[in-house]
C-alpha cells in the first residue's frame, strides 16, 4: 500500500451551507460556512500546513471549495461517497453526523491514500 506523503489530512464533509472540517493527526476540527468567505478562511488557515484536503463528491456542493483551494496551491482529492460509507461500516461506525463524516473522510484517506480524484 502506498503511504501518504503529506503529515496532515483534512476531512472535509460538504454540505449546502457549511464545512464541517477534521485534522488529523491532532484531531483539530471546526466549522465554517460554505461560502466565499469560509473557503478563503479555509485556505488561509491550511495553506502553510502542507495538508492533503480531501471530501467527498456531493452532487456540485463542493466544486467552488475544490476551485478555491486549488488555486490557493492546496492538494485537493475528491472521493466517492460510496467508499466512505463502506469505510464506516467497516469501522462500525452507525451514527451520522456532518462531525463524524468530516472524521471518517479523514481516515479513510490515510487508510486508502491511492483513492479519489485530482481537480480535472
Amino acid at each position: 500500500m502506498s503511504k501518504v506523503s503529506h503529515e496532515r489530512i483534512i476531512g472535509i464533509d460538504v454540505s449546502r451551507d457549511w464545512l464541517d472540517i477534521h485534522r488529523l493527526p491532532d484531531g483539530w476540527r471546526f466549522r465554517l460556512p460554505n461560502t466565499k468567505v469560509g473557503h478563503t478562511k479555509l485556505a488561509r488557515s491550511i495553506c502553510a500546513d502542507g495538508a492533503l484536503v480531501c471530501f467527498e463528491a456531493t452532487g456540485g456542493q463542493e466544486w467552488r471549495l475544490w476551485s478555491a483551494l486549488d488555486a490557493a496551491g492546496i492538494a485537493t482529492r475528491q472521493l466517492p461517497p460510496a467508499q466512505i460509507k463502506a469505510f464506516a461500516a467497516s469501522c462500525g461506525t452507525r451514527a451520522k453526523t456532518d462531525r463524524i463524516d468530516a472524521e471518517l473522510i479523514a481516515r479513510f484517506m490515510t487508510f486508502r491514500p491511492e483513492a479519489g480524484r485530482n481537480l480535472p
